[in-house]
């Protein structure tokens, strides 16, 4: 199970406008259509030489203006900056190019920020509004437009830090309510730097920790999500085969918020961006996401929303670091800067989760004698090692993994051999209501456990 598109966008106190996460819905219970793709060229004539973009000449300054804290990169012809907003937990209100702001961040619910979900809670379509809504730590706040305190922040000449723990996004049925916000049990910390040789850029380094001893089953997470103003609606990715060649880009338009889910778009170069008629607006380049993203819009709201797609496991002790980088202005320029730190990079780091579905048996189901559990399973930046079969939270035993699954209806261009099958004695439990839990571990050694798979056995 994952989340998708369901969750509407953060609008003000309980109007209920959401964010782009839903919640859990089965990887292929139905399949999603993709959005229709132009193919326009970038980068030469669009040659499929790699080109980088020289290095520029810039200063960087830290400055904290009322309760943002703002970097500015100037060159001589731009002045770039990145803003956080302290009262909302560090979360990113500003990336600006001379004067102009991409970001839309009208509340606590619309900017660019991490959030965070749990493939075994509930999430109902109206971001709340029925009191179903599970775990969700989310950076800037609450959905009736609490801020999150920031606990601590600091400047350097060349770095701002924040450290916060997110609130609850919906505080109801957790001990709060509309006039009581509930800190979440997670601390994020972030650090904003610049990027060397390139004015335009800006890195995002982000540290999770879980504060809490229970457990959060593997969800999409939002890592992060990316709001801009409504005039930024066209979307552009490198959707091919051959990534790093300066390939001709796609250009599409995600639906409307409310139509349809968003598609999963293949981005192997892993960027997107959002802009506008003349091509400027927002980069995200997130090197270790998995190579998909979607979004929606919602101009009769001002804003639209996309993000990197990313798959997390969160249990006790659990500790995170990421990066990601937002680059304001032309696109084809911010391409050939993720060009380049793409080579100066190298293969990126492996910190996301094993993505995947149990597809038997269904929740709910009774089951006897000799019962199979099956599904699949694949790691974004490294090999599956060992898929286990867990009854009530014990292992039963190590499935068989590796045959043919297509799941590219979904998810386009992921590997075919990615099935795991096992063998279930039932007779070895009692009678009655169980749990089966598929762990995942990949080469690196991070473990995914999909959501809680409710059954009954009865020999």
């Amino acid at each position: 199970m994952v989340q998708r598109d369901a969750e509407q966008m953060k609008r003000k106190p309980l109007d209920q406008n959401r964010r782009g996460i839903v919640s859990g819905v089965e990887f292929l219970g139905v399949a999603v259509a993709l959005a229709t793709a132009l193919s326009v060229g970038c980068g030469g004539s669009g040659g499929r030489k790699t080109t980088v973009t020289p290095p520029d000449t810039f200063t960087t300054t830290t400055s904290q203006e009322g309760t943002l804290l703002v970097m500015t990169n100037t060159t001589s012809t731009d002045t770039v900056r990145i803003g956080l907003q302290t009262l909302w937990g560090g979360s990113i209100v500003e990336v600006s190019l001379n004067g102009t702001n991409f970001v839309s961040a009208p509340n606590t619910g619309q900017e660019v920020q991490p959030a965070f979900y749990d493939g075994n809670a509930h999430y109902d379509n109206c971001a709340g509004c029925t009191g179903n809504w599970g775990w969700d730590p989310v950076l800037a706040g609450d959905g009736y437009n609490h801020g999150t305190p920031t606990i601590s922040q600091a400047l350097t000449a060349t770095s701002l830090y924040t450290k916060a723990q997110p609130l609850q996004w919906i505080p109801d049925g957790k001990g709060g309510g509309p006039s009581m916000p509930v800190p979440s049990d997670v601390l994020v910390e972030q650090t904003i730097m610049p990027v060397a040789g390139h004015s335009h850029a800006f890195q995002v380094h982000t540290k999770l920790t879980h504060l809490g001893s229970d457990f959060h089953a593997d969800a999409e997470q939002e890592f992060p999500a990316v709001y801009v103003d409504s005039q930024y609606d066209r979307f552009m990715y490198y959707g091919g085969t051959a990534p790093w060649t300066n390939a001709p880009v796609s250009a599409t338009q995600f639906p409307l918020l409310g139509d349809s889910p968003g598609p999963f778009l293949y981005v192997p170069e892993h960027w997107g961006a959002h802009v506008n008629t003349q091509n400027a607006g927002l980069t995200l380049y997130a090197p270790s996401q998995y190579p998909f993203e979607t979004g929606f819009d919602s101009p009769g709201d001002g804003t639209n929303y996309f993000r990197p797609f990313s798959m997390l496991s969160i249990g006790a002790n659990f500790t995170f670091d990421g990066d990601y980088y937002v680059i304001a202005g032309d696109y084809t320029s911010a391409r050939q800067i993720i060009y380049d730190l793409h080579q100066k990079l190298g293969p990126p780091p492996n910190i996301f989760a094993a993505l995947g579905s149990t597809d038997v048996p269904q929740p709910g189901t009774t089951l006897s004698a000799s019962t199979t559990v099956s599904g699949w399973a694949y790691a974004s930046n490294a090999q599956v090692s060992s898929v286990q079969i867990l009854v009530d939270k014990i292992v039963d035993g190590t499935a068989s993994y590796g045959s043919p699954r297509d799941v590219t209806a979904v998810f386009p261009h992921a590997p075919l051999n990615i099935e795991f099958s096992y063998s279930l004695d039932t007779t070895k439990y009692g009678n009655g209501p169980h749990v089966l839990n598929v762990q995942v571990t990949d080469a690196t050694g991070i473990v995914s456990v999909f959501s809680d798979v409710p059954v009954t056995i009865s020999n």
